[in-house]
């Protein structure tokens, strides 16, 4: 018999073990649809797998360990489709989002459906609040998380991510506990971080030009290509409008690659307040410096330049300024 070594021995003590199971997805997409890719959403890196579709139907089996959260890709028709694999023979629908075949599979189904119908962004976050308080024992729970996860402030996701609760051991958790890490840059009560930028015509300035001079400021992430940014910078323009004469500034700080198509954003949209770029797109200095992994995401600095709050999005941000300014 062969011997392990002492220390294989102690990883096999510490690491936790997750049964290999079967699995069997009998699927409908559309009728035009001809292949759609197939992966792990916790494990980016791997190739994902082709699956061939026939007069909308498709059949996919294999072996994943247990509670593996699958991401089924209809590319062309933009269409995706979630299951996790639990050792249950599943049917999915595509076109529905409905998935039968075992209750937590069942409940993703759900929670999924009611995303899909919400009607406004905040109706999709209650719909994942709740399926994350109903499902702390469970994948469904870390999917939930997954989605979650920006949309959290600093303090919640804290609280989750400490909780304990049995789902956090998931391997798609890993994500939200590298999203509280980068959080964790620009956490509230801690200092604003000074960096160089250009403006639209080129010419250097520090963050602290702006920041930390007496007045109250939101330090806004964006950029002209992402859709949710430029949904928001009406919110974002209001306020500064109602607030600038009690001496609120705004400090964009763009996330754009394009010289050309960050200005032509900046002038058709009247966002008429001090906007800084590198133009380095993910690279940005700006995304290194405070952890930003998604926009739009913002820091409201207090006139020492403390943060004071992060990702005040809609109507947060109108109710923090209005509790500043009294109006």
């Amino acid at each position: 018999m062969k011997r392990i070594s002492a220390i294989a021995a102690l990883l096999l003590a510490v690491l936790p073990i997750v049964a290999q199971v079967s699995y069997t997805v009998n699927g409908t997409a559309l009728k035009e649809s001809k292949t759609l890719m197939m992966g792990d959403i916790a494990d980016r890196s791997a190739m994902p797998e082709t699956i061939d579709v026939k007069d909308g139907q498709f059949t996919v089996t294999g072996s994943k360990p247990d509670g593996t959260i699958m991401v089924i890709i209809d590319r062309e028709n933009r269409m995706q489709s979630f299951f996790i694999v639990d050792g249950s023979t599943l049917t999915l629908d595509m076109n529905t989002d409905e998935i039968k075949g075992s209750r937590q599979n069942e409940a993703l189904s759900k929670m999924i459906r009611q995303m899909s119908d919400a009607k406004t962004e905040e109706e999709g976050i209650a719909a994942l609040r709740q399926g994350l308080a109903d499902n702390k024992d469970n994948p469904v729970g870390a999917f939930a998380l997954s989605q979650l996860m920006y949309s959290m402030s600093y303090e919640e996701l804290k609280a989750e991510v400490e909780s304990g609760a049995p789902y956090l051991k998931h391997p798609v958790c890993e994500q939200a506990k590298q999203q509280l890490k980068a959080l964790e840059l620009r956490a509230p009560g801690s200092m604003f971080k000074d960096i160089t930028e250009a403006d639209t015509l080129g010419v250097s300035h520090k963050l602290s030009e702006y920041v930390g001079t007496g007045n109250y400021v939101l330090v806004d992430f964006w950029a002209s290509w992402c859709g949710p940014c430029m949904m928001e910078m009406p919110n974002v323009k209001a306020n500064y409008e109602k607030y600038k004469g009690k001496g609120f500034n705004v400090v964009g700080l763009s996330f754009d690659r394009s010289a050309d198509a960050w200005k032509k954003a900046i002038r058709e949209k009247g966002l008429n307040w001090i906007h800084l770029s590198d133009l380095k797109f993910w690279q940005t200095i700006a995304a290194e410096t405070y952890g930003v992994r998604s926009i739009p995401s913002s820091i409201l600095c207090d006139p020492t330049g403390k943060i004071i709050a992060v990702d005040l999005r809609g109507g947060k941000l109108g109710e923090r300024l209005k509790e500043i300014y009294g109006f």
